[in-house]
């Protein structure tokens, strides 16, 4: 009996050192995590049964009314404490994950440099453009537009937004509102000098040497524009084309993800016919 006694004591200590005490019921562990469950408050006769896959394993303390639960494998387990005492009943449910293992990243094989002749300038445009740019990430587009002082952006989630600068009148659609809706004066920010991928070439990449960069001329949106290839200390590498008129990324791509793309590149937008202006109705969403 002592040395029953002795073992439960040294295995109290030795999970005090690992895990805190909780009465929680549910648990999100990742597979070699320990925890400390404690089901009741005061009882000293317990019973304990595990159900479900054997995510878990669990060892008593404590005498009994604590256990030590080590996550095993990755699945979903639960534990029924019963307290002899009354017949009360608590359940503790155990979710278990795999160790977060980052993405092996594909390495991507740098083509031939060329020697590059041409010089590069960044100047984007500041009036008359609709842009819109793929957005993966989202899986929708986006659309930049300015022409004076009126600008608009659309997320391609139903948010359509639109403003002016000169008298800081803007207005917003979104499905939850009541179709296009006045917004308070100046609540908005203005597009700036550029926005993004077309500034990414030009704030991402060192200018001194483009020739290292440099792989030849290849088209987006019948362009054809300067291709280079950046590969990155950590490893991995990023693609730009840029039209070589402005110096504006029209895709960027990062290793072997989708690139963020330009598909509507009007810098000759004059006349608006779209906003709360032209629309026939509160819901009318085209553009």
């Amino acid at each position: 009996m002592k040395k029953i006694l002795l073992t439960a004591t040294v295995l109290c200590l030795s999970a005090m050192l690992w895990a805190q005490d909780t009465e929680k019921t549910e648990f999100e562990m990742t597979v070699g995590d320990t925890v400390v469950w404690k089901p009741f408050t005061d009882c000293n006769n317990l019973d304990y049964n595990v159900s479900g896959p054997k995510a878990i394993s669990f060892k008593p303390i404590h005498y009994g009314e604590k256990i030590q639960i080590i996550a095993q494998r990755a699945g979903e387990s639960s534990i029924i404490a019963t307290c002899n005492n009354d017949g009360t009943r608590v359940t503790a449910s155990f979710t278990v994950k795999d160790p977060y293992v980052a993405p092996i990243v594909e390495k991507i094989e740098k083509p031939q440099t060329q020697t590059f002749t041409a010089e590069y300038h960044f100047l984007p445009p500041t009036d008359h453009y609709f842009v819109t740019i793929t957005n993966p990430a989202a899986q929708c587009s986006e659309t930049y537009v300015k022409v004076g002082d009126n600008e608009a952006f659309n997320d391609g989630l139903g948010t359509d937004r639109f403003w002016n600068l000169k008298t800081g009148k803007n207005w917003y659609y979104r499905p939850d509102a009541q179709g296009w809706t006045d917004d308070i004066d100046w609540e908005f920010e203005p597009l700036g000098t550029s926005f993004f991928p077309l500034n990414t070439f030009a704030n991402e990449v060192d200018k001194s040497d483009l020739s290292q960069y440099y792989i030849g001329m290849e088209k987006v949106l019948d362009i054809d524009c300067w291709h280079f290839f950046a590969d990155q200390p950590d490893g991995s590498v990023i693609q730009y084309w840029v039209d070589p008129t402005n110096g504006c990324t029209l895709k960027r791509q990062v290793n072997n993800d989708e690139p963020r793309t330009v598909t509507v590149y009007d810098l000759k937008y004059t006349k608006l016919y779209f906003g709360p202006s032209f629309k026939k109705s509160l819901h009318d969403t085209t553009r």
